[in-house]
């Protein structure tokens, strides 16, 4: 009996947690820095500072740099000096939309101003952890600035590809 009441509360638990997570990001602008960690064979660790505004996002860290104004997405590699641009429709990364990939999440703990867990990408066919923390909502600002990445401010050395 005490074991189906422990089953019950931490499924109890993870849907509080999911619904916390959701009501964070549906209306709010939301900052926090993040953690990632892509496993497999050659394992990559990324960390961060992101900012989700509406449709607006921003991710920075390391060499990669995501910002999306909610029409075009920007993928900046500071480190290659390349950027790829794309429509945003379809592109939306766990990081841009947390509350979307809820239902791929396992292991959800929301506890004080920190979310982590653990979700599967298809797309890269990978099992990637992450770690939020610092999670701090604000009213939304409805303004792109800070969300776009101005490619005519590069140097000759710097590689655009454009695919809009």
């Amino acid at each position: 009996m005490a074991l189906l009441f422990v089953a019950a509360s931490l499924q109890l638990a993870a849907q509080e947690d999911a619904e916390y997570l959701k009501a964070l990001v549906s209306g709010n602008r939301l900052s926090f820095k993040y953690s990632l960690g892509v496993k497999g064979k050659a394992p990559v660790v990324m960390s961060g500072k992101a900012v989700i505004d509406g449709d607006c996002y921003s991710a920075r860290g390391g060499q990669i740099e995501l910002y999306c104004d909610g029409k075009t997405k920007w993928t900046v590699d500071k480190e290659s000096k390349e950027v790829y641009v794309e429509p945003s429709e379809g592109t939306r990364d766990f990081l841009a939309d947390p509350a979307a990939w809820i239902d791929k999440v396992s292991d959800l703990k929301v506890v004080d101003n920190t979310a982590s867990g653990y979700y599967h990408d298809d797309f890269q066919n990978a099992d990637i952890s992450f770690r939020f923390s610092s999670l701090t909502t604000s009213p939304l600002t409805g303004s792109t600035k800070g969300f776009v990445f101005d490619t005519s401010a590069l140097g000759p050395e710097w590689v655009v590809t454009d695919l809009r």
